[in-house]
């Protein structure tokens, strides 16, 4: 295959699918990773797609957002079949009797379905979370706070004194985006920043949810290092090499 011919079916592909792997890209065109390589080079500078750690994103993917970007949480249902795997692979690490904190946003609710039965008490500031919630054998406590309805959820210096109350087994926090090369955490603003903090300094065990449309996607704001979870649940992170991916990264 000519260069031409390779620079056409890459800038295809990924715009089709976002984000491409330079292993899988020789593979497929019978040439080798520095090819690859290279020929991503000459299309980043033509403009044709962003490189990035092991590979090339689309330029049409936006790659910085901000809270302005998020659709209002109630009319998030992207990848909804990912992040119920996710999910349950997450309730996997809790105990019967746990107490647990759900993070707000899409990516935790699912959550709940896969905590029924186990007799737990859960803290939330989200009201997806609790709109959902229907186990009698469970708890669900709300710490309340100032409402944003984009968010469907509470925050502010009242939800933090209340959830300062709480100490949990474990705490589940979504994201809004995921630097693999610079292994950062990001959040489109800092109210919901402030819980997600004060759930991980209350809790022994800090897991990390997300499906992998949010790797190597930045948000308006470095909220914490990978690291700092004891595990990251992803789905899908065959677009990365699996030998770069961080120990604590679990792929469902």
């Amino acid at each position: 295959m000519i260069a031409s011919q390779r620079y056409e079916t890459i800038v295809e592909l990924v715009n089709k699918t976002g984000i491409v792997n330079t292993k899988d890209l020789a593979a497929l065109m019978n040439v080798t990773e520095t090819t690859i390589r290279r020929d991503c080079e000459e299309l980043e500078k033509a403009g044709k797609l962003i490189r990035v750690h092991g590979g090339a994103k689309s330029v049409k993917q936006k790659v910085i957002l901000s809270n302005r970007d998020e659709k209002k949480m109630r009319d998030r249902t992207d990848n909804y079949e990912e992040k119920c795997k996710v999910c349950e692979k997450a309730a996997s690490f809790v105990k019967e009797g746990d107490c647990v904190f759900l993070d707000g946003g899409t990516t935790v609710v699912p959550m709940v379905k896969y905590l029924h039965g186990k007799k737990v008490k859960i803290v939330t500031h989200s009201h997806l979370v609790a709109e959902v919630f229907q186990d009698t054998d469970s708890e669900v406590f709300m710490i309340g706070g100032k409402y944003i309805p984009e968010y469907n959820m509470d925050i502010g210096p009242i939800a933090l004194g209340n959830l300062s109350r709480f100490n949990f087994d474990c705490a589940f926090l979504g994201c809004a985006g995921y630097d693999i090369e610079k292994e950062v955490v990001y959040t489109t603003e800092l109210d919901t920043m402030m819980i997600k903090e004060k759930a991980m300094e209350l809790s022994v065990k800090n897991y990390l949810l997300m499906d992998s449309s949010k790797l190597n996607i930045r948000g308006f704001y470095s909220f914490i290092g990978q690291d700092a979870f004891d595990a990251v649940i992803c789905n899908n992170c065959e677009k990365f090499e699996k030998e770069e991916m961080p120990d604590n990264f679990i792929v469902v």
